[in-house]
């Protein structure tokens, strides 16, 4: 098709000007015009049709708007039309269009390896779970299990604990209520009593040093997964406002700032974040410590570069306990795991 339009269009476009010419430059009637422009007309429809297949995919669509475009140039510039078409055409295709999609490759999340194992995941741990989600264990052995993990931090057990709440055995789901339900009551009982004791603190270092307790246990109950919810909004706004009170006596305290630090970035707050890491860091906490902290803060500000730099940063710190994949991830990027790191992926 290609060579039937192409040759079709110069024949009709070659007969179009000899038309012209055959009548001489003083005697060309309306019967010479009218020809001429019927014959352009079908041999610019033609080239069109023929420029149209030859045109790269990416400039093709929409098509109507393509073949109209061509025609016309076509048309209003007879000859000149077709060589500027044909030297458009083969910049198309030997310097084609830069798309930015074409810079960027997509990889898969990186599997992540702890360095130190959480609590209550290794072997037995992962035994005793497994007793717990089954339904078709004995309730006997099912609460032999329970009653294993009671003394286990909340922080491992909690999530399996929270599932045992719509358990079908009453047993077992009133087990796991009265462990969940103790382990908060003992925190938020001793809540409680300093904040009682608050209002009569005889001085300012005394009230600090209150200020800064509750605000640990608010912590720990945040730490623990004992609130979830509006209750964990609120224990999070308490915590702030305790651990704030306390920096507004004395500030000269690095750790209620690292708390602080941890608080904002677990809610996402980078502004808050980066004004408790500068107070951190010039207060004299670890920098070392703060440079997990400060990657996750330079990611939630989108600044990738800087968590590269820092992720380099700690691998000459030993000390750093870091995920080795996670490492290699941001500090190599495509030679590593064959890809760029994702924008839209948070790293664990």
């Amino acid at each position: 098709m290609l060579y039937k339009f192409t040759i079709a269009g110069i024949s009709f476009e070659v007969a179009s000007i000899g038309m012209l010419l055959h009548g001489g430059a003083g005697s060309i009637g309306f019967a010479a015009i009218s020809g001429y422009l019927a014959l352009h007309l079908a041999s610019s429809a033609l080239l069109a049709l023929a420029i149209a297949l030859l045109v790269p995919q990416r400039y093709r669509h929409p098509r109507k708007w393509l073949l109209a475009y061509l025609f016309f140039f076509n048309f209003f510039m007879p000859v000149v039309g077709l060589l500027c078409a044909v030297v458009a055409l083969a910049v198309g295709i030997l310097w084609p269009k830069d798309e930015a999609a074409d810079h960027f490759d997509t990889t898969e999340a990186p599997e992540f390896i702890t360095v130190r194992r959480r609590e209550g995941s290794g072997f037995s741990g992962n035994r005793v779970r497994a007793q717990l989600s089954n339904l078709g264990t004995p309730v006997d052995k099912r609460l032999n299990a329970l009653v294993a993990i009671q003394s286990t931090p909340t922080r491992a057990s909690g999530e399996s604990l929270r599932n045992l709440l719509a358990d079908p055995a009453d047993d077992v789901r009133l087990l796991a209520y009265g462990i969940l339900d103790g382990k908060e009551k003992k925190i938020t009982q001793r809540i409680v009593e300093l904040r009682a004791r608050l209002e009569s603190a005889p001085d300012d270092e005394a009230r600090a040093l209150m200020h800064r307790q509750v605000a640990e246990l608010y912590q720990e109950l945040i730490y623990q997964n004992l609130v979830q919810g509006d209750l964990l909004n609120y224990s999070c706004a308490q915590m702030r406002e305790h651990a704030k009170a306390a920096l507004a006596i004395n500030e000269e305290q690095p750790g209620l700032w690292f708390m602080l630090v941890r608080l904002e970035l677990m809610t996402g707050n980078a502004a808050g974040s980066a004004e408790a890491l500068q107070n951190a860091s010039e207060h004299g906490f670890s920098r070392t410590r703060l440079l997990p902290y400060l990657a996750e803060l330079s990611y939630l500000e989108r600044d990738y570069e800087q968590v590269r730099k820092l992720f380099i940063e700690m691998a000459y710190n030993p000390s750093v306990s870091s995920n080795p994949q996670l490492h290699r991830f941001w500090r190599h990027g495509r030679r590593a795991v064959g890809g760029r790191p994702d924008p839209n992926r948070r790293p664990a």
